[in-house]
């Protein structure tokens, strides 16, 4: 209407030989949706005569001259997933500016996508995540593509960068057919509920390194959960029965509390250049090595050596005193429950051999 062209349209073909719109989207639904009468005009700051008025109601002249009007369309060779991503990105310049997961969710439709937006909403997933507005920019959506590519593929194949990975599995899986989306469905339930069996509502998180000369604590648990330790332990879960995660649920916590204690380069690792593939590959293989080997022990075994997190809230609460420094304990999860008299020489797990340290203290006596 005012002989301002309106800005390039970018296709590309899919496999099925259709053609996908790249960046213009809104563009071209806005345009259709006015021609087929689903809105009328407003706001406007010329033609101010035109306001109110569909489609239908403009004089005949102006209708020809828009259904006239010539579109301009580009269209993109290279069938690359990766291709579409950096051209999208870099299309991408007005208003928000668009994160990684919001224009994956452009370019990447179909089931699948359709399948991350549903398990975003999971509710045992969000008890875990127990973050206000996380899906606000779809950083909830980024979590569950992250945990369904890794367990689709496994870590083994992100040679090429993390950005990469992601992008190939949206595209090799886009259009995944029902039996592969229920398939996703009851493996990601499996693993939010065996998460908050562990982990509860702080999943997926460090704790803030506040050890100073004189304090022993490793602080609370970080208010965000991390993306990096996302992947690693929810898929790692995968692999057994819900039944088998809960009998050992104590366990496990204890092992990741260790990890994230003792283990300096795995913590560094899940902190900065995380999708560089060595180093994403240890966060990985040191984690699934140590829950493999909490949950190799028989329950009998598991019973006999490893004092419940029952009793060491028990005696935590009766005296928090660390047996090995004489110092307070600031918070439970700073504590570990050891055996007075060594497992290895016939110390028994029971409440009379028992003591309360400082998980660092109990570290250093190795």
């Amino acid at each position: 209407m005012l002989d301002i062209p309106v800005p390039v349209i970018y296709l590309a073909k899919n496999d099925n030989g259709k053609y996908e719109v790249i960046d213009g989207l809104q563009r071209l639904t806005s345009v259709f949706n006015y021609l087929d009468g689903k809105y009328n005009l407003q706001k406007l700051d010329r033609l101010k005569e035109y306001h109110g008025k569909l489609f239908s109601d403009l004089p005949v002249e102006i209708q020809n001259k828009i259904e006239d009007s010539i579109l301009r369309s580009f269209e993109l060779c290279d069938s690359d997933s990766d291709i579409h991503f950096i051209v999208f990105q870099r299309l991408n310049t007005g208003g928000i500016k668009l994160n990684d997961m919001e224009v994956r969710n452009c370019i990447f439709r179909g089931t699948l996508n359709e399948c991350i937006k549903e398990l975003s909403e999971n509710s045992n997933f969000i008890r875990t995540i127990n973050q206000k507005n996380f899906g606000k920019r779809m950083q909830d959506r980024a979590f569950v593509l992250r945990f369904l590519a890794f367990y689709e593929r496994t870590y083994l194949k992100c040679t090429a960068g993390l950005k990469s990975f992601l992008n190939e599995f949206l595209e090799t899986y886009k259009n995944a057919p029902e039996s592969k989306v229920s398939e996703y469905r009851a493996v990601f339930e499996k693993s939010m509920r065996g998460c908050l069996t562990v982990f509860g509502e702080n999943a997926f998180r460090l704790k803030s390194d506040i050890t100073k000369p004189g304090k022993y604590s490793f602080g609370e648990w970080s208010r965000k959960p991390n993306a990096a330790i996302f992947q690693v332990v929810a898929t790692s879960f995968v692999k057994y029965d819900l039944g088998q995660i809960t009998q050992k649920a104590d366990s496990i916590y204890e092992g990741y509390l260790d990890l994230i204690k003792s283990d300096a380069v795995w913590v560094d690792r899940i902190r900065r250049a995380t999708g560089e593939s060595t180093r994403l590959t240890y966060t990985f293989k040191t984690w699934y090595e140590r829950l493999d080997e909490i949950m190799s022990q028989s329950q009998s075994q598991d019973t006999k050596r490893t004092f419940s997190k029952k009793l060491k809230k028990e005696i935590f609460e009766a005296d928090p005193t660390c047996a090995l420094c004489g110092n307070k304990i600031v918070l439970i999860d700073d504590a570990v429950l050891d055996h007075d008299t060594r497992y290895w020489i016939g110390g028994k797990t029971i409440p009379e051999n028992a003591k309360l340290c400082h998980r660092i203290c109990n570290l250093k006596k190795g």
